[in-house]
């Protein structure tokens, strides 16, 4: 299951990379613990809007 997983990030991964975009490991890893069912998807959007935050204060 897990390469399923590391599959669908890389894929991700290189269509943001089209857009020239990117994925910071923070919002990887974000991601890679929704996909495992480690958190909630309201968790995640809550994390996913803390991260956005973040980055604008930086």
């Amino acid at each position: 299951m897990m390469d399923q997983w590391d599959k669908a990030i890389r894929s991700a991964k290189a269509s943001l990379a089209v857009e020239g975009l990117h994925l910071t490991p923070e919002e990887e890893s974000l991601i890679k613990e929704r996909l495992q069912g480690k958190i909630s998807e309201e968790e995640f959007h809550k994390r996913a809007l803390n991260l956005i935050h973040s980055h604008k204060l930086s």
